[in-house]
């Protein structure tokens, strides 16, 4: 993944990878500049607040996008990099294996899951 640099302003930041805290302020911006920018073409707050939450879920769905892509592109470097003869990864337990109370829940559930 990336690294965590500090730039000449003594900030810390992360170099090739997301950072939350300043898209969230983005999509913020983007999203009030939207909003203004709606009302005042239209004249009426609710299809501003429309337009807005469209851009929202817009927004959004590129954000998941983006995570996608760089879990899926983080997950083949590490394929990479396990086929050059270093020792595999133990296999983890899946998430209802590793906890009793989850696992005797769905037992009781579902008695003829396997």
């Amino acid at each position: 993944m990336g690294e965590i640099v500090v730039d000449r302003t003594g900030s810390r930041r992360s170099n090739g990878q997301m950072y939350f805290p300043q898209f969230l302020v983005g999509m913020v911006v983007t999203l009030l500049m939207v909003l203004g920018w709606m009302f005042a073409s239209t004249g009426s707050v609710w299809a501003a607040l429309g337009w807005t939450v469209l851009a929202a879920v817009i927004l959004q769905v590129g954000y998941f996008a983006a995570v996608l892509w760089l879990v899926q592109r983080e997950g083949a470097t590490d394929e990479a990099k396990s086929s050059d003869g270093a020792a595999s990864p133990a296999k983890l337990p899946g998430p209802f294996e590793r906890d009793g109370i989850i696992q005797a829940l769905l037992s009781r559930l579902f008695p003829r899951l396997p």
